[in-house]
């Protein structure tokens, strides 16, 4: 995915593109035939036809401006299974034909859930104004026909959502780790920064940083490093919340995101984080301790000067002997702020400094 720049135009999606299409060419073709039908004198089907042209009108001018496409959606959806009714109510089951068209729109426009319960409802209603009016062999026809499509629109639908699924996890998580990757961090920075700037809940942010990680690569080999970032990762996602979120900020550096968290209680999580991890044995039998910078959201701050404090923070444990916690207390102005550098008297060591046990 390609960042887009805030001040351009934002493009449009292809739900929305298609809702524009298919609602603008339903218009037009509907406005002729309702015109003919003026011509032979037949008002009533002119008058179901010009409001089905209002209401396709209305959803274009909605989608247009508001950029909504959920509830436009449903209303097309129901606009076109009403239409089809209509159609056979007032016309016969030579009307068939719509009922093809509305069930597709059915499917594209909602979920897998909405659209079953909505087609077999109108299904129902299709099969009760034709029952009459043709004959067994034809009612039959009918029935497969309208099943088969039920059916292929519904297999269509489910492989295309757990496509969709398989492509946000792809795009959301680091392959190697199964942690949250940069793009899924960054946007969750974002939104908590966002709830903080609307009710203030706390929230603080953790970089942990494994300790002389190269020296276990050049001894063991990248096969193994690569599993102890596995192993890490699982203990991290292990050992944390449904509130902190772990994410793999690269290399052999994790983030971990801890909603409704100050400051203290954050330090407090990452001292516990890091004494797990020293206890811990990884693969091949190897120990780990790691360094770990913690900086509460504060102020008007934005995502690069809240993740530069903790680097920073992070920095001072890796510099002041590795294996502790340093929490970034500095406060800051209300302004937004650039990154820029943590003066050591505004920071302060949680922990020790513990002697390397490896």
């Amino acid at each position: 995915m390609l960042e887009i720049d805030a001040d351009s135009p934002r493009q449009r999606s292809i739900k929305e593109t298609l809702l524009l299409l298919l609602g603008g060419s339903m218009a037009i073709a509907v406005t002729l035939l309702a015109c003919m039908r003026l011509l032979n004198k037949n008002w009533t089907l002119a008058a179901v036809d010009m409001g089905f042209v209002a209401i396709m009108l209305l959803l274009l001018l909605f989608v247009y401006v508001s950029r909504k496409t959920r509830t436009a959606g449903i209303l097309m959806a129901l606009g076109f299974i009403g239409a089809a009714l209509m159609s056979t109510l007032l016309l016969g089951v030579s009307e068939l034909f719509w009922v093809f068209p509305a069930l597709m729109v059915a499917y594209f426009m909602l979920d897998t859930r909405q659209a079953t319960i909505l087609t077999a409802g109108f299904v129902g209603c299709f099969l009760a104004i034709v029952w009459d009016d043709v004959s067994a062999t034809a009612l039959t026809k009918i029935c497969l026909t309208v099943v088969t499509t039920v059916l292929l629109a519904n297999a269509f639908a489910l492989t295309n959502r757990r496509q969709l699924e398989e492509l946000r996890r792809m795009v959301h998580v680091d392959p190697l780790t199964g942690a949250g990757n940069r793009r899924a961090q960054n946007l969750k920075v974002d939104a908590v920064s966002a709830i903080f700037r609307r009710n203030s809940s706390p929230v603080s942010l953790l970089i942990l940083d494994i300790d002389h990680f190269k020296q276990i690569n050049d001894t063991y080999g990248h096969i193994v490093g690569d599993q102890i970032l596995v192993d890490l990762s699982a203990l991290l996602r292990g050992k944390t919340r449904a509130t902190e979120s772990v994410y793999r900020y690269g290399g052999e550096e994790f983030v971990v995101v801890a909603e409704h968290t100050a400051l203290d209680a954050a330090a407090n999580l990452a001292e516990n984080l890091r004494r797990r991890i020293e206890r811990a044995r990884f693969t091949a039998g190897i120990s780990l301790t790691v360094s770990i910078g913690v900086a509460q959201l504060q102020g008007r701050e934005d995502r690069e000067a809240w993740l530069g404090r903790a680097d920073k923070a992070l920095y001072r444990a890796k510099k002041g002997g590795r294996n502790q916690v340093i929490a970034a207390r500095e406060m800051v102005p209300a302004a937004p702020l650039q990154m820029r550098a943590v003066r050591d008297s505004e920071e302060a060591r949680v922990v020790p400094i513990l002697a390397r046990s490896m």
